[in-house]
């Protein structure tokens, strides 16, 4: 077991898509964080810097190191002791050097360990810890952020936040090691539903499974319950009939099913903003102004949101639907038999305006909320229109990707990954830029770069439409939209 298998051992233990997608989002981060730290200036600029590098720490160790636990959990089932002494020791191993290596750099202080131990231990909690911990854990970055400014307490580039830093590591730690050993022992009687981490939906075939929906039901509790809506399902509304017949997501729901989703969404959100209106009542020892905090967190949230969600409207839509036409099943055939579809030409309309209804319906709503916010916040227009370019640009992704699909053109998984690196690079530039050039402290050199973000959204959309027109080219040419590839 020498250093160089240990290193080697996370490659072999994740799936080929969660491999290179966690490399490229790890690169990507560390680029960014180098390309702060040598072309910027000023006090915060190391600060910004390993904040970049801790957010690459983030994802790795909440998407790609955890998933070493489905094979520990495997390895013990089979009583094969020294493979999970290997990955415990590959996991040490990456801990230190992912803290270590940062060191090295001119200007980094050895209190900065703490803040990077601090960064990683956070993505191990986020992935073992139940769900509905993780999503309210997903929370506290914002919230801590809004406390410390608002009691004036040390940043994370001061050395007095490092002893905060390392003592809740610590604690994170212990938790960590905790709930590894908790589900480690659980083996096959592992939790369900809400309470069950996120480490564990990466079985293979758990996303966008046929029947993960059904069972992601069946854990829900009775009042959270999907209410299926039949009313009118027939030969007179075809487009509902195949609404069911593709479930997921697409499965019509009733109004009450749908607020009860919506008060649960709502219900979230009142945490965060209680607690930003209780720190907003608390006396700040230096009397600093605490709007500005507020719209940090607020314009924070929103850039989270819009990052997270439109590629996740893509991704998931695809999974689901990739099931029907992509693999041998009898319900794809099925379809082809729903009454009142009326001739090949019409069904294709149907089935185009059923697929891209639902995703598209979710990024209008973003874009809405992107628009609404425009609006009330004037003085972050030229800010915001940069993140709306962004969901415009990952609406459009999704367009063309499942026009493919059901062109029976689908892209390769290196083609979808390659669009989604490019599409999440931009968005990535487009919430970080704007906030160099034209945040608190704005640097100027970032400033002329800020006209070349419209140049990179239109590229993809023009590859993005040549993509649509390739995908509407092959829909047109099937015999029939309900072929298996």
């Amino acid at each position: 077991m020498n250093a160089q298998s240990l290193l080697r051992f996370p490659w072999h233990w994740t799936y080929p898509s969660l491999r290179w997608g966690a490399v490229i989002a790890f690169v990507l981060w560390s680029t960014g964080a180098i390309a702060v730290g040598v072309f910027t200036d000023g006090p915060k600029a190391l600060v910004d810097a390993m904040a970049l590098y801790g957010a690459g720490l983030v994802y790795l160790w909440a998407f790609y190191f955890p998933l070493g636990l489905l094979v520990a959990i495997d390895a013990r089932g089979l009583r094969l002791p020294r493979i999970q002494r290997r990955i415990h020791a590959s996991l040490v191993l990456y801990g230190l050097l992912g803290v270590a290596l940062p060191l090295l750099a001119p200007g980094v202080d050895w209190s900065m360990a703490a803040v990077l131990a601090l960064f990683t231990v956070c993505g191990l909690v986020l992935a073992l810890i139940p769900r509905y911990l993780a999503m309210i854990f997903a929370l506290v970055p914002a919230l801590a952020n809004a406390l410390w400014s608002r009691l004036d307490l040390p940043g994370i580039g001061d050395q007095r936040f490092a002893p905060w830093a390392a003592s809740t590591a610590a604690v994170l730690l212990l938790i960590c090691v905790w709930r590894w050993w908790q589900l480690l022992r659980a083996g096959t009687e592992q939790p369900q539903g809400w309470a069950s981490p996120m480490v564990l939906q990466f079985r293979k075939g758990r996303w966008g499974h046929w029947g993960g929906f059904a069972d992601g039901q069946q854990q829900r509790p009775d009042w959270l319950r999907a209410r299926v809506n039949l009313a009118g399902v027939g030969p007179a509304r075809p487009r509902k009939a195949m609404q069911v017949m593709l479930g997921g997501w697409y499965l019509p729901q009733t109004i009450s099913s749908h607020g009860k989703q919506l008060a649960l969404f709502l219900g979230i959100l009142v945490l965060p903003a209680t607690s930003l209106l209780l720190i907003s009542r608390m006396e700040s020892p230096a009397n600093t102004d605490f709007s500005a905090t507020l719209t940090g967190s607020g314009f924070g949230a929103l850039s989270s949101l819009s990052v997270m969600a439109a590629p996740m409207i893509c991704i998931f839509t695809l999974l689901w639907l990739s099931k029907r036409w992509q693999r041998a099943n009898a319900e794809l055939p099925l379809m082809a038999l729903l009454p009142g579809l009326g001739d090949t030409a019409g069904v294709k309309r149907q089935l185009v305006r059923t697929v891209l209804g639902m995703p598209l319906a979710l990024h209008v709503l973003l874009v809405a909320l992107l628009c609404a916010v425009m609006l009330f916040w004037h003085g972050h227009t030229y800010m915001l229109s940069f993140v709306l370019w962004a969901q415009l640009g990952g609406a459009l992704v999704t367009v063309a990707v499942l026009l493919n699909l059901l062109g029976g053109r689908a892209l390769s998984p290196w083609g979808i990954g390659l669009i989604l690196v490019v599409a999440s690079l931009l968005t990535l530039l487009s919430l970080l830029l704007p906030a160099f050039a034209l945040g608190k402290h704005p640097i100027a050199q970032v400033l002329p770069l800020l006209p070349l973000l419209p140049l990179g959204w239109l590229l993809l959309a023009g590859a993005m439409v040549w993509l649509c027109r390739r995908g509407w080219r092959g829909l047109a040419q099937r015999p029939h939209p309900f072929l298996a590839d």
